[in-house]
């Protein structure tokens, strides 16, 4: 959604979340210019580590469990920015993927 400003319902919807579920957030092209302060707070306190380190065109992948903790060798977080000498698209950021098995059970 690039019109608008969707960080109060991004803000909305993390905290309507109910304990023990998991949110997985990515962005692609731009997530860097529109999020407001409150929304990267929200996502910081889910413990994102490269929210504030977005920048234009950045890839982000975030894996968030509220309310228990995932173990802790699942990858949680990844960030790839924009770099036309290392970005095989002319200046996009290539896809960006993070890897695990999250447990079914984590009682």
């Amino acid at each position: 959604m690039y019109e608008g400003d969707n960080s109060g319902p991004m803000m909305k919807f993390i905290q309507s979340a109910p304990s023990r579920s998991l949110l997985f957030m990515v962005t692609h092209d731009d997530g860097s210019a529109r999020l407001k302060a409150g929304a990267k707070d929200a996502i910081e306190a889910l413990g994102s580590k490269e929210i504030r380190n977005m920048k234009f065109r950045s890839s982000w992948v975030f894996l968030a469990a509220k309310g228990f903790e995932l173990p802790s060798g699942i990858q949680r977080e990844k960030i790839n920015h924009s770099d036309n000498s290392r970005n095989r698209y002319a200046g996009w950021p290539a896809e960006i993927q993070i890897e695990g098995c999250i447990p079914k059970d984590l009682r």
